[in-house]
């Protein structure tokens, strides 16, 4: 009685502490609005293989072509296929183990002629040696008994740990098919612009034949005609710089598809319009975030497995009891005169109760609790990035559709003045050089129409990307499971 009575007051704190729930965290707050005040609900159908929405049936191939072959990718899906492996481990310790093992050991014993005349000299035989053999076989069972849940909360743990994996391999496919959907942007945008910049150095070349004739007869000076030559080798120098950024931009996309070098040059020869998206993309609301953007629902899963894991270090403070059973066979032999062989079987069970660890449980609940903190506030960092980002993409989307709508207006009026100045000039109202000048300044404005044309393109792969738009196409196990991981952004406390 003694003895219990020291001991009570230790057991009735470690279950106190062992009972208490694992520290509550509020829920990250999201905007009740819709985005950026635009009321249009999210169109999951569209999100899912939003590259196909941009109609370029190149884009679409060389986006899949990317999401199945590239190495990132591949890394992420071993990735996952490691905390798969890792839940099995922790799983199994919930179970009962049965090993057969065994043993053999021989010993050499020098007598010196002591077991003359005794009860060992029939076995020694004559000798000043004695030989012992010892062997055993067993088929042994041992099961650690999870009576307070943690194990069992460390495999929750597990769980979420491959959750949040999957969920970072789906984040990676995602940024893999935005990178090639910008590449191929960036790609027919310079293509475009190469197109371009053959036409500017034709005119450049003909204003300087133009000058050149003009010098002849004394209308212009000489300095008119340097300059016209100068204006013509510096549009000849950008065409060297633009033929180095196309190969790169190839280069890039071969990489991407983790194809030989070369390969996108041969299927992309042709130029083609840079793909753009007829009207906006409805964004849905902020809540919608935490249902599909893969960054998110990892992060949430890492706060459920910090918060399993904390669970864990608290149930370390109950008791520990372990169970062992063994059945078989064993024998021992004396030299070659004596031997015998007898089966057995034994029954135990281990008691544990962790009484004085000088702080080791109580710390490493301390240290579960920080780290629980930590994915709290990361889950909150990455919603606040999410909501930026997303705004962001919004106003950059809205921001380049107006841009590009005024630009079409100023090609209009390039149009225009062109159509003027060849009327004109066939009129023998206006000379050559200003037809060629009003067809400089058309190429400059499909120049710039150009460039907003790819911007705008950019800012909508940007959007989809921030609305976690492509997830669902990714053919993972258990894809319901990372959704539900995301739905809720915090777990609830633990009993």
């Amino acid at each position: 009685m003694g003895l219990w009575r020291r001991l009570f007051p230790w057991l009735m704190a470690a279950a106190l502490t062992a009972c208490s729930s694992v520290p509550e965290h509020e829920r990250p707050a999201l905007p009740e609005d819709w985005f950026h005040g635009q009321a249009r609900p999210l169109d999951d159908a569209a999100l899912t293989e939003w590259w196909q929405r941009f109609d370029d049936p190149m884009l679409t191939g060389l986006v899949q072509r990317a999401i199945n072959d590239n190495r990132n990718v591949r890394q992420a899906m071993l990735q996952v296929e490691a905390t798969r492996a890792q839940l099995r481990q922790s799983r199994s310790g919930l179970f009962p183990r049965l090993d057969l093992p065994g043993s053999f050991s021989r010993q050499w014993v020098g007598l010196d002629n002591a077991a003359e005349g005794t009860e060992l000299e029939p076995f020694v035989g004559g000798g000043d040696t004695l030989r012992l053999d010892m062997w055993e076989l067993a088929l042994q069972a041992s099961w650690e008994i999870d009576l307070f849940g943690a194990r069992r909360a460390r495999v929750d743990a597990a769980r979420q740990q491959m959750r949040a994996t999957q969920a970072e391999a789906i984040a990676a496919r995602l940024a893999v098919a935005a990178n090639a959907a910008q590449g191929y942007v960036q790609l027919r945008a310079l293509q475009g612009q190469q197109q371009l910049l053959e036409e500017s150095i034709g005119i450049a070349a003909e204003l300087e034949r133009i000058a050149g004739l003009l010098f002849e007869v004394g209308d212009v000076t000489r300095l008119d005609v340097q300059s016209a030559t100068a204006e013509r080798t510096a549009l000849q120098a950008q065409r060297v710089n633009l033929e180095i950024s196309l190969a790169e931009a190839r280069l890039a996309l071969d990489t991407l598809l983790a194809q030989p070098h070369g390969s996108l040059a041969r299927e992309i020869a042709r130029s083609a319009p840079v793909p753009l998206i007829e009207g906006g993309i409805p964004p849905g609301q902020p809540i919608d975030l935490l249902r599909r953007r893969p960054d998110l629902i990892a992060a949430a899963a890492q706060l459920d497995a910090a918060d399993r894991l904390s669970l864990a270090a608290r149930r370390d403070l109950f008791p520990q009891l372990a169970v062992q059973a063994a059945a078989g066979r064993s024998g021992v032999a004396l030299n070659s005169n004596f031997s015998t062989a007898s089966n057995f079987a034994r029954l135990g069970a281990t008691f544990g109760l962790p009484l004085l660890d000088f702080g080791q449980r109580r710390a490493a609940i301390e240290l579960a609790d920080v780290q629980g903190q930590g994915a709290f506030l990361a889950l909150e960092q990455a919603i606040a990035d999410a909501l930026e980002e997303v705004e962001r993409g919004l106003v950059a989307q809205e921001g380049q559709q107006r841009r590009l709508a005024a630009l079409h207006e100023v090609l209009e009026q390039r149009e225009r003045t062109y159509r003027l100045a060849q009327r004109t000039y066939e009129l023998g109202e206006a000379n050559l050089p200003e037809v060629l000048d009003a067809q400089r300044g058309l190429l400059q404005a499909r120049q710039q129409v150009l460039e907003g044309r790819t911007a705008l393109a950019t800012a909508q792969v940007a959007l989809f990307v921030a609305l976690g738009g492509g997830w669902q196409s990714a053919p993972l196990a258990d894809v319901e499971g990372i959704a539900e991981a995301g739905s809720t952004a915090t777990p609830g406390a633990h009993p």
